[in-house]
Protein backbone atom coordinates (compact mmCIF):
# COMPACT_ATOMS: atom_id res chain seq x y z
CA UNK A 1 0.00 0.00 0.00
CA UNK A 2 0.92 3.22 -1.04
CA UNK A 3 1.27 6.24 1.41
CA UNK A 4 -0.20 9.46 0.94
CA UNK A 5 2.41 13.02 1.34
CA UNK A 6 1.23 15.66 3.88
CA UNK A 7 3.25 18.80 3.43
CA UNK A 8 3.41 19.85 7.64
CA UNK A 9 5.42 22.89 7.92
CA UNK A 10 3.26 23.90 4.18
CA UNK A 11 0.51 23.53 5.95
CA UNK A 12 1.30 25.25 9.02
CA UNK A 13 2.39 28.39 7.52
CA UNK A 14 -0.63 28.48 4.91
CA UNK A 15 -2.90 28.42 8.21
CA UNK A 16 -0.96 31.23 9.86
CA UNK A 17 -0.97 33.21 6.99
CA UNK A 18 -4.57 32.84 7.05
CA UNK A 19 -4.88 33.99 10.52
CA UNK A 20 -4.42 31.29 12.72
CA UNK A 21 -1.85 31.17 15.70
CA UNK A 22 0.96 29.09 16.21
CA UNK A 23 -1.20 26.68 18.98
CA UNK A 24 -4.05 26.33 16.67
CA UNK A 25 -2.26 25.73 13.28
CA UNK A 26 0.33 23.48 14.95
CA UNK A 27 -3.24 21.41 16.54
CA UNK A 28 -4.76 21.59 13.28
CA UNK A 29 -1.63 20.41 11.44
CA UNK A 30 -0.67 17.21 13.94
CA UNK A 31 -4.50 16.23 13.90
CA UNK A 32 -4.21 16.25 9.55
CA UNK A 33 -0.86 14.73 10.03
CA UNK A 34 -2.14 11.98 11.67
CA UNK A 35 -5.13 11.42 9.22
CA UNK A 36 -2.75 10.64 6.75
CA UNK A 37 -0.59 8.32 8.58
CA UNK A 38 -2.98 5.51 7.48
CA UNK A 39 -2.05 3.70 4.47
CA UNK A 40 -3.61 4.45 1.07
CA UNK A 41 -5.08 1.91 -1.76
CA UNK A 42 -3.35 1.67 -4.90
CA UNK A 43 -4.91 0.58 -8.11
CA UNK A 44 -2.78 -2.43 -7.77
CA UNK A 45 -4.41 -3.05 -4.05
CA UNK A 46 -7.90 -2.16 -5.31
CA UNK A 47 -7.16 -4.92 -8.30
CA UNK A 48 -5.94 -7.83 -5.92
CA UNK A 49 -8.99 -7.38 -3.65
CA UNK A 50 -11.15 -7.72 -6.78
CA UNK A 51 -9.58 -10.53 -7.88
CA UNK A 52 -9.77 -12.17 -4.56
CA UNK A 53 -13.55 -10.91 -4.15
CA UNK A 54 -14.72 -11.87 -7.53
CA UNK A 55 -12.91 -16.05 -6.82
CA UNK A 56 -15.27 -15.96 -3.68
CA UNK A 57 -18.17 -15.50 -5.04
CA UNK A 58 -17.79 -17.63 -8.08
CA UNK A 59 -17.14 -20.28 -5.05
CA UNK A 60 -20.12 -19.15 -3.37
CA UNK A 61 -22.21 -19.42 -6.37
CA UNK A 62 -20.81 -23.03 -6.76
CA UNK A 63 -21.28 -23.96 -3.42
CA UNK A 64 -25.28 -22.87 -3.50
CA UNK A 65 -25.75 -24.61 -6.70
CA UNK A 66 -24.64 -27.99 -5.15
CA UNK A 67 -26.61 -27.03 -2.23
CA UNK A 68 -29.81 -26.65 -4.29
CA UNK A 69 -29.33 -29.80 -6.31
CA UNK A 70 -29.34 -32.24 -3.01
CA UNK A 71 -32.16 -30.27 -1.95
CA UNK A 72 -33.74 -31.14 -5.47
CA UNK A 73 -32.57 -34.59 -5.11
CA UNK A 74 -34.05 -35.22 -1.60
CA UNK A 75 -37.36 -33.51 -3.06
CA UNK A 76 -37.55 -35.82 -5.85
CA UNK A 77 -36.35 -38.89 -3.28
CA UNK A 78 -39.35 -37.50 -0.73
CA UNK A 79 -42.00 -37.58 -3.94
CA UNK A 80 -41.31 -40.76 -4.47
CA UNK A 81 -41.38 -42.77 -1.45
CA UNK A 82 -44.95 -40.78 -0.67
CA UNK A 83 -46.10 -41.40 -4.33
CA UNK A 84 -45.23 -45.51 -3.50
CA UNK A 85 -46.94 -45.20 0.08
CA UNK A 86 -49.94 -43.81 -1.84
Amino acid sequence: MATAVFDTLKASRDLKAAGFDDTQAEAIVTTMAKAFDDTVATKADLHAVQSELKADIANLKAEVFRALWIQGAGIVALIVGLTKML
